[in-house]
């Protein structure tokens, strides 16, 4: 039984760690200070409770007191989720760094402590004989690591989708209680001269509270299953973690959003689907302007597919339109919650957009695919461009898959200037080594360098070296809207058009890099004022 609860304590650490990101994700999103911080607790944990462990257990060497630490850890990890969410609000007022560190620590440091005490514990009660005192840790110690490892696999391969965080918490510490119960029983039923009658009724005690808090966590995971039907005053359709997110697909009224988190991705407006609920979708269309009648293009982010949709509506020259998402369940909800068209023009892909243009692009060079006319680049985390989509390598494959007159359209969240700009002068910067020219259309116009706004900015870059100045894309919107060509307002968003020779001087990007594979800080970028 030793060896059965050290394998699953091992189980059940590593899997809270696994499942810590999601916890954090609601507030703090999907960044690498979450991974540092979570990873810095849990270490700074283990250290403790190793030690913690090797002195308790010299004191107080029984197995019941080992089911003393799995009731705790019990309590502590079975019942995260039920303060985790205020938490989170609570702490999400710190800047990134300083938030993620405390929740990390609020959620994660003592149920580490308690699992991290298990392995010392069992090490004592098992090592009965000092001639093979080397033999039992080592034994142990694989054992519990063996117990991490499929915890880890387990967890993020199987349970994070089959069950969603909630319940696996509950699960993990009903697992916990369990043991605690097995380890309070075999001390209860001891004959050992220790166990004395009062000792004995403690023990019975302690049981009947681990049975109690057993069946509240079993009524918590019962409960928290039942549908939720509202949320912040939006009706709940569907909800589900799945490897990449929380998806959910709410309702307010006619519109219908799809989260990821607590971020809103995508809308449709069931009273006319073909209206744009985000605007900066509508910008999208800008492209048109520099290449007419696409015949190919390419989405990289789906969401609710609302752009793909508006696109295969308006645009009949396309022949193909390709959309690749990561997540093959936002896929699924695109199509039965947002009325993405089942049509031949319309293929849908699950990978991951990087991998997907390196295979087109030597698809092309083998002469089995045509170039793309256009790629829109829309793919984000909960809160984040992911940052292989962002550097030199990936632009540069983005272009080879493009035909001679192709553009790229970008959509990119922060500021033009001010603190909060760095992340997008940045990859500015970067599609400006790759293509000979980029485009800026900030929604709703951009005031001048005191402008700090933060917003969607649509970015465009074409193979075209002429440098197209406003009056040019003013005039080309007016053509194509009188032609018909367009049915968006594109003749009101080209307005936006940044026709600023500083936002092309070198002063403009001398504080920011080229994002590349190797240096990429997008996190750092995006969140990090200075």
């Amino acid at each position: 039984m030793l060896y059965f609860i050290v394998f699953l304590s091992g189980a059940v650490l590593m899997s809270m760690e696994m499942a810590g990101s999601r916890v954090m994700a609601p507030a703090f999103g999907n960044s690498i200070y979450v991974w540092g911080a979570l990873i810095t607790v849990v270490m700074a944990a283990l250290t403790l409770g190793y030690y913690l462990g090797g002195r308790t257990a010299d004191r107080y060497p029984y197995i019941g007191s080992l089911g003393i630490i799995l009731l705790l850890a019990g309590c502590a990890v079975g019942f995260l989720p039920l303060w985790s969410g205020a938490a989170n609000q609570y702490l999400s007022g710190y800047d990134l760094r300083t938030g993620s560190l405390l929740a990390a620590w609020s959620f994660f440091f003592l149920p580490g402590v308690l699992l991290a005490m298990v392995s010392p514990y069992g090490i004592k009660l098992a090592g009965n004989n000092l001639t093979t005192l080397g033999n039992t840790a080592g034994r142990l110690s694989a054992i519990s690591s063996a117990g991490s490892i499929i915890g880890t696999l387990a967890t993020s391969f199987f349970l994070i989708p089959a069950m969603g965080i909630r319940h696996l918490f509950h699960m993990l510490g009903i697992l916990l209680f369990i043991l605690a119960f097995l380890s309070l029983w075999s001390q209860y039923t001891s004959k050992e001269p220790v166990v004395s009658p009062t000792v004995r009724k403690a023990i019975l005690a302690l049981i009947g509270i681990n049975l109690v808090l057993t069946a509240v966590l079993i009524g918590s995971w019962w409960w928290s299953s039942l549908p939720r039907r509202e949320i912040m005053g939006e009706t709940v359709l569907y909800e589900r973690d799945t490897l990449y997110h929380h998806v959910a697909v709410r309702q307010l009224g006619s519109i219908r959003y799809l989260h990821f988190d607590n971020s809103y991705q995508s809308g449709i407006n069931l009273k006319n689907p073909l209206e744009m609920v985000f605007e900066y979708t509508s910008y999208l269309h800008l492209g048109l302007i520099p290449k007419p009648d696409p015949q190919s293009v390419l989405f990289i982010g789906l969401g609710g597919g609302s752009a793909p949709t508006r696109f295969l509506n308006d645009y009949p020259s396309i022949k193909q339109l390709d959309a690749v998402e990561i997540d093959p369940e936002v896929i699924r909800v695109a199509y039965q919650y947002f009325q993405l068209p089942r049509s031949p023009r319309l293929k849908t892909t699950a990978q991951d957009g990087r991998l997907f243009i390196r295979e087109k692009v030597k698809a092309i060079a083998a002469g089995k695919s045509r170039p793309y006319d256009m790629v829109v680049l829309d793919a984000y985390n909960s809160d984040a461009i992911p940052y292989h989509l962002t550097t030199l390598e990936f632009l540069d494959q983005v272009k080879q898959v493009l035909s001679p007159d192709g553009v790229v359209i970008s959509n990119v969240i922060g500021s033009v200037s001010g603190a909060q700009s760095r992340f997008f002068r940045a990859f500015t910067r970067t599609l400006n080594e790759v293509f000979p020219q980029v485009y800026l259309f900030p929604i709703n116009g951009w005031s001048g360098g005191e402008d700090s706004f933060q917003r969607n900015i649509i970015v465009i870059a074409t193979r075209d070296s002429r440098y197209r100045p406003a009056a040019w894309w003013k005039k080309e919107a007016e053509r194509l809207t009188e032609m018909g060509k367009v049915t968006e307002k594109i003749t009101a968003y080209v307005q936006d058009l940044i026709d600023d020779p500083r936002v092309r001087s070198a002063a403009f990007f001398r504080d920011v890099p080229i994002l590349t594979d190797d240096y990429a800080p997008v996190d750092i970028l995006q969140h990090i004022q200075r």
